[in-house]
């Protein structure tokens, strides 16, 4: 299978982030999608997603995470001035707090009309926005490698970026909402246990050949091989507000890619039972280690991570970002500061106002 595995340096970096586009008095999501675009002239910057009031900003290809935390702050800056000059304002956040998804108009294109006609009624709930963090690797096996070690953490990783706790005007009582609305597309969630990358690819090809998928972009699994990039695409992260948290997260993909020992993977019942309860609890979650019989509080979990990937950090130069993490897991995720700013005086418009500001600060 045609792949651009090896093209370029292993661990290099790139992320895709999804930006709700609101109306600047209403709050509400509008539909703008297009007229940011063409405010963007043709840079590439920012391209569509399913929804039109959904922006992505599409990163560079970063040699390390230090320049990529340094240059994300002034990338969405720049996102912020196409939106405004679109007429609209961005928000990074995994959910609207209160648009109807149902109501936002789908973008154009081939591509998003076959999902529409393949999905019905799910396409029309998509109203959500992502971080896609992507990681180069050498070639299909490591490929293969790093999917496996990527998915053991995922429940870790919801739980450091869960950013989507108020949905359709309500809190919903889940750390991220995204996740169990992403949830209801086929292949979505945590991804098979390949064995090899001729595992992935058998995989693959049966999906296509029985009618299933027309490539491998279809398959939307929390982490999966990027084989257009060469890339290994960590797939189950909210967008996070605050652009430290997206760097800090990036650096411990980074670590986790480049430690991965080609083990044998994880059951992914056992990790699907851990991603719910980071689902629904966040860092406040606790991890059950179904082979050792023990249960480890998540953020306990995310300090031991820290320690054991640091000689990993220093040997990649990501080392005070990968810090970053225990400042998150210290001081809170996405979703617990949305619920502590709503708290402030419930309500939600300002909320929105809240996080745009936390968006582009300055």
């Amino acid at each position: 299978m045609e792949n651009a595995f090896g093209v370029g340096p292993a661990y290099t970096v790139g992320i895709e982030e999804e930006f709700q586009l609101v109306d600047p008095s209403s709050r509400a999501l509008v539909p703008a999608v297009e007229r940011v675009i063409s405010s963007g002239g043709g840079t590439g910057l920012v391209t569509s997603e399913l929804s039109r009031s959904c922006v992505e900003m599409v990163s560079p290809v970063f040699g390390n995470v230090a320049d990529l935390a340094r240059e994300l702050p002034l990338l969405r800056r720049e996102v912020s001035g196409l939106a405004r000059n679109g007429g609209a304002e961005i928000v990074a956040a995994g959910t609207h707090p209160f648009s109807d998804p149902t109501e936002q108009p789908l973008a154009d294109g081939d591509h998003n009309a076959r999902i529409e006609e393949e999905m019905g009624w799910v396409a029309r709930t998509q109203a959500i926005y992502g971080l896609h963090i992507h990681v180069a690797v050498s070639d299909g096996e490591a490929a293969i490698g790093a999917v496996n070690e990527l998915a053991r953490w995922v429940p870790l990783l919801v739980a450091l970026s869960a950013n989507s706790p108020f949905w359709r005007g309500s809190d919903t009582r889940l750390a991220s909402t995204r996740i169990k609305i992403f949830e209801m597309f086929p292949r979505s969630g945590l991804p098979p246990a390949f064995r090899d990358w001729e595992d992935f690819v058998e995989h693959v090809e049966t999906l296509i050949a029985c009618g299933s998928i027309p490539d491998y972009s279809w398959c939307w699994w929390d982490a999966r091989p990027h084989l257009k990039f060469g890339t290994v695409e960590l797939r189950a992260p909210d967008v996070q507000t605050d652009a430290s948290h997206t760097a800090s997260l990036v650096a411990l993909v980074q670590c986790l890619v480049a430690s991965a020992d080609g083990r044998e993977p994880e059951d992914p019942l056992f990790i699907a039972e851990n991603k719910w309860r980071a689902v629904r609890r966040g860092l406040d979650a606790t991890f059950y280690d179904f082979p050792a019989g023990e249960s480890v509080p998540a953020r306990a979990m995310a300090r031991t991570l820290v320690e054991e990937l640091r000689p990993v950090s220093q040997g990649l130069g990501c080392e005070a970002e990968l810090e970053g993490i225990l400042e998150i897991a210290d001081h809170g995720n996405g979703a617990e500061r949305q619920r502590e700013a709503f708290g402030r005086n419930g309500s939600l418009e300002d909320l929105v106002d809240h996080v745009a500001r936390a968006t582009t600060p300055g």
